[in-house]
């Protein structure tokens, strides 16, 4: 039944955009499995209809002229098709995809029309969030900070979409219709596909009109939670509304056709391989991305490392200069250890000798190890047990623990 056609796009949405996901296949792919005697449909009827009196004589009339036709719902973007369903040769059906939620994977728009003055539609796809942190909204800019919404109940979207349309539309609320077996096939269908943990909430409400005809309005929302952070969670919410209007004296039978239709539809495989190999791509993408902003952040630091390294040795240089020539002036050559370690106190910075290049350098006091490379760049340590050397946010540079000059 119509609800289905909602789910058949809802259902595409999770597939593909949580997971964090041809050309026309030989005419076997689209091979009909319907009942191909009068006997057998009736069997088949019987088992998904809750009122055993309903009139077949619709369907029967169809079968026995073997009056079904192939529908494809097909990507415009690759050519493929997604999936395909039978439909009575006397329905007029139109599906159109749409890129709202992915540029690459479709959902689709459809709407069928046939005898008995039939007429069904859905609506777009409505996407919605909600944060279990309110200030989470003040980050989002548009057009993301429009999508933000508290979910809502299937009643409140019927109350605010369903009635007032309907009503122009010139029908009156007859009350709400159970269907437990389309129910029940939505939840396996969801379970069975499914990331597990959506929640799916479906509503339908029965309505007539002064022209002999009856409607079916149905509501199917989704909803799926994810965890963002430690103490942060998303709701990912979505919905659409299908309508089903035809004459009264075939309402039942078209609904058990619509769901007929539902249950026949066929999936691609080549489609669902293109579409794994889509999501394997941006995984990679992802990955991709993250290293080199890992990188430029790295490389950015060490610019600044860097800078303030070559700053710190021009001052340590030039005052190295001016001490020596002071000292040698008015103490003579040999009086520098006792004055540098004046010095060194009063600047509060330690004279340490690096093996590695044989000289010393002048670095900053209050540490427990100092570790330099051959440039002169220096480590301030106090885990003695930590070593530099591996380390590969340091680029790889050999490090050696330096010592006291004196």
């Amino acid at each position: 039944m119509r609800p289905i056609l909602a789910f058949s796009l809802l259902l595409s949405m999770v597939l593909t955009s949580c997971l964090g996901r041809q050309q026309e296949t030989n005419k076997n792919y689209y091979d009909r499995d319907y009942p191909d005697t009068e006997e057998s449909y009736r069997e088949g009827l019987s088992e998904f209809s809750d009122k055993p009196e309903v009139n077949t004589r619709g369907f029967l009339k169809d079968l026995q002229r073997n009056a079904f036709k192939t529908h494809q719902f097909r990507d415009i973007r690759t050519g493929m098709v997604v999936r395909s369903s039978e439909y009575p040769s006397s329905w007029n059906v139109i599906s159109k995809p749409s890129y709202t939620m992915d540029q690459k994977i479709p959902l689709f728009l459809m709407q069928i029309e046939g005898p008995n003055n039939l007429k069904t539609f859905n609506t777009p796809l409505q996407i919605h969030f909600q944060f279990s942190n309110p200030q989470m909204a003040q980050y989002l800019s548009p057009p993301l900070n429009q999508m933000l919404r508290p979910m809502v109940s299937n009643q409140q979207i019927h109350q605010n979409e369903v009635v007032q349309r309907m009503q122009n539309s010139g029908f009156t609320y007859v009350g709400q219709k159970a269907m437990p077996k389309v129910e029940a096939y939505l939840q396996t269908e969801i379970q069975k596909k499914g990331l597990g943990r959506e929640q799916l909430e479906y509503l339908a409400t029965e309505w007539k009109n002064d022209s002999g005809q009856r409607a079916l309005a149905s509501v199917v929302k989704i909803a799926l939670s994810q965890p963002i952070s430690q103490y942060d969670t998303m709701m990912l919410w979505f919905y659409s509304v299908d309508y089903a209007i035809v004459d009264e004296s075939a309402f039942e039978d078209t609904l058990e056709q619509l769901y007929q239709a539902a249950i026949k539809t066929k999936e691609n495989p080549q489609w669902n391989q293109y579409v794994q190999q889509l999501t394997r791509q941006r995984q990679q993408q992802q990955v991709q991305q993250a290293a080199i902003a890992h990188r430029d952040r790295m490389n950015a630091r060490w610019a600044s490392f860097d800078a303030h390294q070559q700053k710190m040795k021009g001052i340590w240089a030039a005052q190295d200069a001016n001490h020596a020539s002071f000292m040698n002036r008015n103490f003579g050559p040999g009086s520098d250890v006792g004055q540098r370690q004046f010095v060194n106190m009063i600047n509060e910075q330690e004279t340490v000798y690096n093996p590695m290049t044989g000289k010393n350098y002048q670095v900053d006091a209050g540490s427990m190890e100092y570790w330099m490379d051959s440039d002169g760049y220096y480590i301030r340590n106090n885990d003695l047990f930590y070593t530099p050397n591996g380390d590969i946010n340091l680029n790889s540079r050999e490090w050696v623990k330096v010592k006291k000059a004196f």
